[in-house]
This record gives structure tokens, sequence and C-alpha cells, in this order.
């Protein structure tokens, strides 16, 4: 379970990158920027309801500091 969010947050890092790069050198407009900003959004949401998922189920234990 902690791997699949690893590998969620560094896709999310990653779109992040890829969409700040096409914003600043697509000289043409393209939609790139956008897809990598709905791919973002939607990997953010995915994130979210893995994490709701699985402390209600009890695979991730929240620990207090």
């Amino acid at each position: 379970m902690k791997y699949i969010i690893l590998i969620l947050l560094a896709l999310i890092i990653y779109n992040l990158a890829a969409g700040f790069f096409y914003i600043m050198t697509d000289k043409k407009p393209s939609n790139k920027g956008f897809h990598s900003l709905k791919t973002r959004i939607i990997l953010s949401v995915l994130l979210f309801a893995l994490l709701i998922f699985g402390y209600y189920f009890d695979l991730l234990q929240p620990h207090g500091i």
C-alpha cells in the first residue's frame, strides 16, 4: 500500500513538472498543458480515495507525532 502511494506521489510530481515544461516551451497552441493538469487532478483524487480507503479498512495506521 505504501509503495502505491509513493508511486502516485511520484506521478503527480512528474505531471506537475511536465505541465510546467509544456506551458513554458510550447510556441504554438496545444492542449498538452491542459492534459497534464487533467491527469494530475485525476491522480490526486485517486490518491485521496486510496488514503481514505486504506484508513477505513485499517491498511494504513496513523501514528502520533
